[in-house]
């Protein structure tokens, strides 16, 4: 199946290396997302398993369509008896660019119609209110037409554990793919100052045991009359008994006791909580754990815009200052919001990752202890 990764803007070379551990093929990074080719096997694999992804599409067909008839009978021609299911409601959602058909919702209607005429059954069209759905998309680029049909039903970041969260959280695929990025590895000490809900410790567990993230996931695909029951049972069995049991050396903090507690619970249904050692504590008043003599990874999403009032630059300073003095030879990861921020660390970036978050640019920059 030739299939395409959704991804946040910034984490597509990230999800490129992921995918190459997932055994697919044919893998190429592309506006928006990345390529890649896959058994149904490898599909089920990709869902369960991949932590940076937020939903994958499956590409029916492309074809050339100059006028509403001519979009509705080739899309008519597709198997949507393999991928539709009479037990949940469809949803169409068309993206027009330079092309004669730029009505969208000229073009939804047309492709609707035309699943529900292929089709031997009524098809009910989705409401906006529904929550499991089955869903279909129509990209026309200069009269070009991609139909896909999304395999992952619900946004694959949203996992389920964080019922709590703070302002604007970082999503659960930009944590996993920043903890990537900063090569942590589950022998290494992670320590986490302000933070917040949570989300950079839960996904450090989760990676760290190598637990599938989305083993209760409710895909789109299993509802669809191709996929057989007892291959996703086997695929999904395989990768629940991946899980490794594994001490962790995580520790997070944060200042705000209302926000931690909302930590702690988040971590208790991610089955997470016995893993993760919480405190109440200042970000300046950290040091290295005193039980552990080996460097880590120090990684943080200090507060800014409307999280925090003052002086946010003096915030990072201090910062930059705290990782000089106390945490020779770790290496620190911080989100940085522009240049009078990491101009205000003082130090040397090793290198740096720009990502969308909050659907704003930001850069996450990599610096080593002295």
């Amino acid at each position: 199946m030739n299939c395409f990764a959704v991804v946040l803007p910034g984490l597509e070379k990230l999800v490129r290396d992921e995918l190459a551990g997932l055994s697919v093929h044919d893998i190429e990074v592309m506006d928006g997302g990345v390529g890649f080719a896959a058994s149904p096997d490898a599909l089920c694999r990709v869902n369960l398993r991949a932590r940076c992804i937020t939903r994958v599409l499956v590409r029916l067909a492309e074809f050339k369509a100059l006028s509403f008839p001519e979009l509705f009978n080739k899309n008519r021609k597709i198997a949507w008896e393999r991928y539709i299911s009479k037990n949940l409601p469809v949803q169409v959602r068309a993206s027009c660019h330079q092309s004669r058909l730029m009505h969208s919702g000229r073009v939804e209607q047309a492709v609707f119609d035309a699943v529900r005429g292929r089709l031997g059954f009524d098809v009910r069209e989705a409401s906006s209110a529904e929550g499991e759905i089955q869903r279909v998309t129509a990209r026309l680029v200069h009269d070009r037409c991609v139909i896909s049909v999304d395999s992952s039903g619900e946004r694959l970041d949203r996992r389920g554990y964080r019922l709590h969260a703070g302002r604007a959280p970082i999503r659960e695929t930009a944590a996993a793919g920043i903890l990537q990025w900063m090569a942590w590895t589950p022998d290494e000490p992670l320590v986490l100052p302000m933070c917040g809900s949570g989300t950079f410790a839960i996904e450090a567990a989760l990676s760290g045991f190598e637990r599938a993230v989305n083993l209760d996931h409710a895909f789109s695909m299993l509802h669809w009359p191709m996929l057989k029951q007892r291959r996703w049972q086997r695929i999904r069995d395989k990768a629940e008994k991946m899980k490794k049991a594994r001490p962790l050396l995580i520790k997070a903090s944060d200042i705000d006791p209302d926000i931690l507690q909302q930590a702690i619970l988040n971590a208790e249904r991610a089955g997470t909580g016995d893993t993760i050692c919480f405190r109440q504590l200042d970000v300046f008043d950290l040091l290295p754990p005193h039980d552990i003599s080996t460097p880590g990874v120090l990684l943080c999403n200090p507060p800014y815009g409307e999280r925090i009032k003052g002086d946010v630059s003096g915030l990072y300073k201090k910062l930059g200052e705290l990782f000089r003095d106390a945490f020779s030879g770790w290496r620190m990861g911080v989100i940085v919001p522009d240049q009078v921020c990491e101009r205000a660390i003082g130090l040397s970036a090793k290198r740096r990752l720009k990502i969308k978050h909050g659907g704003k640019w930001v850069h996450v920059l990599h610096f080593e202890g002295p």
